[in-house]
């Protein structure tokens, strides 16, 4: 694909990057080839580069400090049998489906970025603008969420690997809320309909925002031209070379094959009374607290109190709303109160 840049934007007036289209391919392809795109660029070898690609079948995907025992529902691993891939870049965990259409930038500091939040603003106007020039109103909700009416239909995030800086993420063309919620591990079965209703609550796709998703080559092309126009940068089609994929055969993907990796250690959690902190979308979130015999749940708008349960330890009790006049309530509110938020 040739893009035809804005006068801004003609050679000589702006740093070249590459760009390379995977189309569809094997999610650990999808995900992780960014990664060995990565070091080339760390290293000088090539220029700073925007991937675009879409897995070709579900998985999902688990932020790097995350782990895979807490975060992840056994059950729902035992009937899906569908792959686990472990980010290098930040954020939480993600259920990952064909429906989902990924960027990827990698770059060095010259003509790219210094990483960070700025770069995370910088980059994400393009899929911004991309989106309304397709009929998405889609908006930035800082620091990494592109939304429709409040509603994320964009997740992203950014990090560093091998020398360069990433900044990645994809639209939800069609999003499967149940499995998302299904996925995400929980302390007790009656807060599965509450997380179900909270993710349908909070995550929405173009599809259902639009009522019909673009084809991939109109999509493809309005993202590339949006993200270098914004980006400040000239997005030039190439194509990957033979040492990237030498190094995604023998590096990238034997490591995203081990379970080492993928079972990394969790980060030491702080001592307290909170077993579950599932952060959906911006500031919303699920809290569950251990009390005495039972668990407290909280849904919060970034540190504000939305709506509070209790259910006792029997794996057959059921949810119970708390009342806004309650003492279980205010209970509850002060848990949230002492807990760092989304916001």
């Amino acid at each position: 694909m040739s893009l035809e840049p804005s006068d801004e934007a003609r050679p000589g007036r702006l740093p070249s990057w590459r760009l390379l289209d995977l189309g569809r391919c094997a999610p650990a392809r999808a995900q992780a080839f960014v990664e060995a795109v990565a070091v080339s660029v760390g290293e000088g070898r090539v220029p700073n580069t925007l991937v675009l690609a879409q897995p070709s079948a579900p998985y999902l995907s688990l932020g790097f400090h995350q782990s895979f025992h807490e975060e992840l529902d056994p059950g729902f691993l035992e009937r899906r049998r569908i792959p686990v891939l472990r980010r290098v870049e930040g954020g939480g965990t993600t259920y990952l489906d064909p429906d989902q259409w990924f960027f990827q930038l990698a770059y060095r500091d010259e003509g790219g970025g210094r990483g960070g939040p700025e770069d995370l603003k910088r980059f994400l106007r393009g899929p911004v603008a991309a989106a309304r020039s397709l009929g998405l109103s889609a908006e930035l909700r800082a620091p990494s969420d592109l939304v429709v009416g409040g509603r994320k239909v964009s997740g992203n995030a950014g990090g560093d690997w091998e020398g360069a800086h990433l900044v990645v993420g994809g639209f939800l063309l069609g999003a499967d809320v149940r499995a998302m919620a299904d996925a995400l591990r929980l302390p007790h079965p009656a807060l599965r309909p509450l997380l179900r209703g909270l993710v349908a609550r909070e995550v929405t796709s173009w599809e259902e925002a639009v009522g019909v998703r673009p084809p991939w080559e109109r999509f493809r092309q309005a993202l590339a031209s949006a993200i270098a126009t914004e980006g400040r940068f000239e997005a030039r089609t190439g194509a990957p070379t033979p040492a990237e994929e030498a190094r995604f055969l023998e590096e990238t993907l034997p490591r995203h094959s081990d379970p080492a990796w993928r079972e990394l250690p969790p980060a030491p959690r702080r001592a307290g009374s909170l077993v579950r902190r599932l952060r959906i979308a911006g500031p919303h979130g699920l809290l569950v607290f251990r009390g005495s015999g039972e668990h407290l749940a909280a849904i919060v708008d970034g540190d504000r109190l939305v709506e509070a349960y209790r259910v006792g330890d029997g794996p057959t009790d059921a949810l119970e709303e708390l009342g806004e006049d309650g003492d279980g309530r205010a209970a509850v509110a002060e848990l949230v109160a002492s807990t760092p938020s989304f916001a």
